[in-house]
């Protein structure tokens, strides 16, 4: 048995590298006059882990892992968290058998080492569905967001609807829209006819997922008498947080949310104007902190910023609930400015903005696939060598959502999704090393 925080683990991890969650975080009771069993399977990298358990009040539990016995009934001291060395198939299975009085809690955990062999570059994009491509227009030139390509990519074509996890074709429009008409881009998708997933954005912002993306404005008062008197529709007026952040959450036509903060930033306001100076980050909900901070670690995501905060009254209402609210988080960011990186292909130092709710807590997953659901729905990072990224993130034992989108030439752009650990989709973009053979529409 080796006592060593999991949680220390990540402090010592850097690009490319995380502590992966394979397993978990699991909590298990006892019923009462029985032992409560629970069988799962899970994919890691054949070699060395560790089984973390978080000992709440257990006094006897078994576990197996591929058939093998790895505690011991002296492991249970009733408190604590107790850190296992065990061995890990590409396919494992785990057994748990809560024993002893019906009391307490056993928390269960397994990670794994695991150095990825690419890096993420820059954001691309956000992704963004909407059920009018034109309502959604005229709702960006409020934000002053003129920059566009319209439209991007074919309205048809069977390869790309099966990256994004349809079974056949798609029918679609298409917009990238952004300050300038390059990227980071908002990806605008209006699906039609039958292509068309009539299901709303996320009502609230505490949902699992993708819930809003963040601009910053150098006059964030004026940016919402403007926008207020042109219909737009907020969650509160402007509110400042604990930390000094000054924020307001407003919603397109069909519901999505997104975030303005006040950061001057040496620009001066222009009155009757949104102001907006930058995408900022965009926020992911999800279900355990450190499971998804060593996964975008491994993605690249290396500099850190505390994101925790607890409020009440106005700032518990501007993010849409009536008494008070409570998360942790953490931002991570790419590491900044890159002279190799290709010109125009994204943002070296996105931010992800990380928040797990402790209340009020929503456990709806995201939703399922395919990509086409309305609102805030995938989030795409160049990358240099897309074929041997997917290679990578098979091995890894990661999902993948579908096949490569595109790329029907070495060089050429493709696009392929895999699902986080929350099922978050997260696309990857940039050229392949082969030819895709089914790349033509």
């Amino acid at each position: 048995m080796i006592c060593v925080s999991a949680i220390a683990f990540a402090s010592a991890a850097t690009a490319g590298e995380g502590y992966l969650t394979r397993f978990g975080p699991e909590t298990y009771k006892r019923e009462r006059g029985k032992p409560t069993n629970h069988s799962a399977t899970f994919k890691a990298i054949a070699g060395p882990a560790e089984l973390i358990l978080q000992d709440k009040g257990i006094v006897n539990a078994r576990i197996e892992i591929n058939g093998v016995s790895v505690v011991d009934r002296r492991d249970f001291r009733g408190y604590g968290e107790i850190v296992i060395p065990v061995q890990l198939e590409d396919e494992n299975t785990i057994e748990v058998s809560v024993r002893g009085r019906p009391r307490g809690r056993l928390g269960v955990r397994v990670v794994q080492h695991t150095v990825a062999n690419f890096e993420v570059r820059a954001k691309v994009y956000f992704g963004l569905n909407t059920s009018d491509m034109e309502t959604q227009r005229v709702f960006y030139t409020k934000l002053g967001l003129l920059g566009e390509i319209f439209p991007a990519g074919p309205e048809q074509c069977r390869t790309f609807a099966r990256s994004l996890g349809f079974e056949d074709d798609y029918l679609i429009f298409v917009a990238l829209t952004s300050f300038n008409g390059f990227p980071p881009w908002v990806d605008t998708v209006q699906f039609r006819e039958e292509s068309f997933r009539d299901e709303p954005p996320y009502e609230r912002l505490n949902h699992i997922g993708m819930a809003y993306s963040t601009y910053s404005t150098s006059d964030l008062d004026g940016a919402y008498a403007f926008l207020k008197g042109e219909g737009i529709e907020f969650v509160s007026r402007p509110t400042t947080a604990r930390n000094g952040e000054r924020f307001v959450f407003l919603k397109d036509q069909d519901g999505a949310f997104l975030k303005l903060i006040e950061d001057a930033a040496g620009v001066p306001p222009n009155p009757g104007a949104p102001n907006l100076v930058k995408l900022v980050n965009t926020n992911m909900n999800v279900a355990d902190l450190e499971r998804s901070v060593e996964f975008y670690r491994m993605l690249g995501f290396t500099e850190e910023a505390p994101g925790s905060q607890v409020g009440w009254g106005p700032f518990a209402r501007a993010h849409g609930f009536k008494w008070w609210i409570s998360f942790k988080g953490l931002d991570l960011s790419l590491p900044g400015p890159d002279p190799a990186l290709p010109p125009a292909v994204g943002d070296p130092e996105a931010t992800l903005q990380l928040r797990q709710w402790k209340f009020p807590f929503d456990d709806e997953p995201p939703y399922p696939p395919p990509v086409n659901h309305l609102g805030i729905d995938r989030i795409a990072f160049y990358v240099d060598d897309l074929t041997a990224v997917v290679e990578e993130m098979n091995r890894l034992g990661f999902e993948q959502l579908g096949p490569i989108g595109g790329g029907t030439n070495a060089g050429d752009i493709g696009i392929v999704f895999f699902l986080d650990p929350d099922g978050i989709k997260v696309e990857f973009w940039g050229p392949v090393s082969e030819p895709n053979p089914d790349a033509g529409c």
